[in-house]
């Protein structure tokens, strides 16, 4: 059924290459997400990808299967926006907790996603959500070798076929990326470190006056335990609130604007390495 829906595709059938693609699409918005974070800027980059597809249909040779091909479309186009965009902070949530702290407009669009009857706060969402946020510090490259190993779960083979570079070179890239998160979330995550800085799964929480099986915070000892919460986590239950911190996420690291020294104190009651 593929290679039929692929031939007529290529001949210019766009209903066959509509079919073709739908199949695609939501692991194409997931792997975007998982690099891009920012909701626009995602879609941006998916509608981008569609009509590259379609455009370049006809140059697909068949030699690898067509969800890697427009798989390495989608990657290659986020990489290329990553590249275009300035690296953010380490602490870049730090550094929007404090403003948010300092005003009610940011305090209070946060407040109103909260108080959504939709809304309910679930920890694993949020680690892969900071995850991602985190992840917008490393270099562009290195972000998608980690994301299509360690996040989708790609094989080394496929991961290099989708970056159009070889073995040696994605393990290089791979290498330094979880090297480079380690140590980010080490200083950062009160989940890992309890020195560490950033308490915003504890605030958050609070706020939310969450309770059950989904706001049980995870056992985070080490790099392993949060690449296996970010690989089970999907969008969800938080997602406009997300959608809220990408956005004005976006805005203050363009900016360069908030402290990065922890001056909101938000979560810092609770002890976050426990449930």
């Amino acid at each position: 059924m593929c290679d039929s829906l692929i031939k007529k595709a290529k001949k210019g059938d766009r209903q066959a290459f509509t079919e073709l693609l739908s199949a695609e699409l939501p692991q194409l918005r997931r792997i975007v997400r998982r690099l891009i974070g920012h909701p626009e800027d995602s879609e941006d980059i998916l509608q981008e990808t569609v009509t590259k597809a379609w455009t370049r249909i006809t140059t697909f040779e068949e030699k690898s299967l067509f969800s890697t091909w427009v798989t390495s479309i989608a990657t290659r186009a986020a990489v290329d926006h990553l590249r275009t965009q300035k690296r953010w902070r380490t602490e870049a949530q730090v550094a929007y907790a404090n403003l948010c702290a300092s005003s009610q407009d940011l305090s209070g669009e946060v407040m109103t996603a909260l108080s959504d009857p939709e809304f309910s706060y679930d920890v694993q969402q949020h680690v892969a959500y900071c995850f991602t946020c985190v992840g917008r510090s490393l270099p562009a490259d290195e972000q998608a070798a980690l994301v299509l190993r360690d996040v989708l779960d790609l094989s080394s083979r496929e991961a290099s076929t989708v970056l159009g570079v070889s073995d040696s070179v994605l393990r290089h890239r791979l290498s330094a990326a979880r090297t480079a998160m380690q140590d980010k979330f080490e200083g950062l995550c009160a989940l890992v470190n309890k020195k560490g800085i950033c308490h915003q799964c504890a605030g958050l929480k609070m706020a939310a006056g969450a309770t059950g099986a989904k706001t049980l915070f995870p056992e985070i000892d080490d790099f392993a335990d949060r690449m296996a919460v970010v690989r089970a986590a999907e969008p969800g239950t938080m997602s406009s609130l997300h959608d809220i911190f990408w956005r004005r996420t976006k805005q203050i690291e363009d900016a360069g604007e908030g402290s990065v020294e922890p001056l909101s104190g938000c979560g810092e009651n609770e002890d976050a390495s426990k449930a």
